[in-house]
């Protein structure tokens, strides 16, 4: 990309050729507060805090914002002009007249736009509100409005209009009148509404009952991808005392579907279903080594058993799993599932996948890096049937019960490896409890972009049960043991000369990766 030289404060600064001047002054350090902008949405100046001064030989200094300008070549700003910093505290005056300071209650401390600027640039104190009525509203069964916070950025009513298609939102009235409104249009409930909570800029726009989950300063990110569908998109997990508190999308150029994330991936981790904690030997909760010494024997003592992957399973799990199919003679096959609907896509490019799971190709890429073939559910569901079929091998991941729905007949050995127990599922010889794939995973996933990410666990299992990888390799070490996802990862290498692993090792995807900070874009966690 080719660059031009512009001069902030006298001081020479190389930026790329087209960029918008804002995003080129926050990349090469310079935090001009943007309580308005977001770099994939239009940019009106609403906030005009990103004020800067251009230095002209023929004039005086002339103010500017820079969101809705483009670099040009020699440029000349000052962003230490006193007419800039006059400016600016005079524009945190007018929006401290919509938003009180109170930090110290409010749930957003710590990671709020409005804070970060007043705390900057401005006198941290509110000198006069606006009179008019300032009441919380429920715009949508996960969303509620605080008028008495609202600047009226505007973000939110873009990005209703170019992101999200829903037209739902906009400004109401005039004056100190103005509100964001529905319009009388109903609740906003679409797939996409999660992401209005991260956009704000102000805390404005919150969850029922976000007020009693830990502060901002409490959490702990963790930088995963999505498991609800093909789409990889990147995830930050937020951790406090051991628990998930809440699922954020990462802006990551290379793992992320640009700055979102929809409801399933930002709520999915949430099991719908009764958690699996206890390995369980034909309905008797017994210990790890009874349940390995069962299915080991039985398997390997099958004279046709079958492995059924699932497409929440990691790279690495799918690998050990493969090598324990050729272990036990068992032919491998794959379950899928999918949206009836199909794909959805939004005005703005995001889709959300028809395919769920988020595994798909990369268990595929195993199998094929194996060179070993792979059979569908129906192909599994006939043999069982004919009785072709003595012992099956069965994963599963589904919080929301997505799976194969097969029909086991009582003389096959069934072995069922989940997080909740599927209907079809109830009477298995042995239930091994595994993790979450959504927090509880490590490993990587290949999405439908065949882009190759790393998966993080954010948390322990429950209980008695333990992550996929785990109980794969104890399987295959005849106990458990010191094998790891990395380890694993680096045979998965060794084995592919082409395809999503060739060359690649976990020190690679970690130097590609963008690390777990702050909010989407913004904010005061960055």
């Amino acid at each position: 990309m080719a660059t031009i030289c512009i001069h902030v404060d006298g001081e020479p600064v190389e930026v790329e050729t087209g960029t918008n001047l804002l995003t080129a002054l926050l990349n090469v350090g310079h935090a001009l507060p943007h309580p308005c902008f977001h770099p994939s949405l239009s940019a009106p100046a609403t906030c005009r805090l990103c004020v800067a001064a251009v230095q002209s030989s023929t004039h005086g200094p002339q103010l500017i914002t820079t969101c809705n300008r483009t670099v040009t070549a020699g440029l000349l700003l000052s962003l230490q002009d006193p007419q800039v910093a006059a400016a600016r505290a005079g524009l945190l005056e007018d929006i401290l007249l919509r938003h009180p300071a109170e930090c110290t209650i409010c749930e957003r401390a710590g990671e709020c736009e409005v804070q970060e600027a007043v705390s900057t640039h401005g006198e941290g104190a509110t000198g006069a509100t606006l009179a008019s009525s300032r009441e919380r509203v429920q715009l949508g069964p996960r969303l509620v409005l605080d008028r008495n916070r609202c600047i009226l950025c505007s973000r939110c009513v873009r990005f209703e209009s170019e992101i999200s298609g829903a037209q739902s939102l906009a400004v109401h009235g005039a004056g100190a009148n103005a509100v964001i409104d529905t319009g009388g249009g109903g609740p906003i409930e679409h797939e996409l509404t999660g992401n209005l909570l991260d956009l704000c800029p102000a805390g404005a726009l919150t969850e029922p009952g976000e007020r009693f989950r830990p502060p901002p300063w409490q959490l702990t990110g963790i930088s995963s991808v999505c498991a609800g569908c093909a789409s990889g998109c990147a995830t930050r997990v937020d951790v406090a005392a051991g628990c998930v508190q809440r699922v954020k999308p990462r802006a990551d150029g290379v793992d992320a579907q640009g700055y979102w994330i929809c409801d399933i991936g930002r709520y999915g981790w949430q099991q719908e279903g009764d958690r699996l904690e206890i390995p369980r030997l034909r309905g008797e909760g017994v210990e790890w080594d009874a349940v390995f010494a069962e299915v080991a024997e039985s398997m390997e003592q099958a004279n046709q058993a079958a492995v059924l992957l699932s497409p929440y399973l990691s790279n690495e799990e799918a690998f050990l799993l493969a090598h324990l199919s050729l272990r036990w003679k068992a032919e491998l096959f794959l379950w899928q599932a999918h949206a009836p609907e199909g794909d959805r896509r939004f005005p703005s490019g995001f889709t959300i996948q028809a395919q769920r799971g988020p595994n798909v190709a990369g268990v595929t890429a195993v199998a094929t890096a194996l060179d070993l073939p792979i059979g569908t559910t129906q192909q599994l569901s006939t043999r069982l049937a004919a009785g072709e079929v003595d012992a099956v091998y069965a994963t599963g991941g589904s919080l929301h019960g997505e799976g194969p729905g097969l029909h086991m007949p009582e003389q096959v050995f069934h072995t069922q490896q989940d997080v909740c127990l599927p209907g079809w599922a109830v009477g298995a010889d042995v239930v091994l409890p595994g993790g979450n794939p959504w927090t509880e995973k490590e490993g990587t996933f290949v999405d439908g972009q065949q882009r190759l990410q790393r998966v993080r666990a954010a948390v322990i299992p429950p209980g008695e049960a333990r992550q996929d990888f785990w109980i794969l390799a104890a399987l295959w070490h005849g106990g458990p043991n010191r094998d790891s996802p990395d380890q694993a990862f680096s045979r998965l290498a060794r084995s592919a000369s082409h395809g999503p692993f060739a060359r690649f090792d976990y020190g690679l995807l970690e130097s590609q990766a963008q690390p777990a900070e702050g909010v989407a874009f913004g904010g005061g966690g960055t």
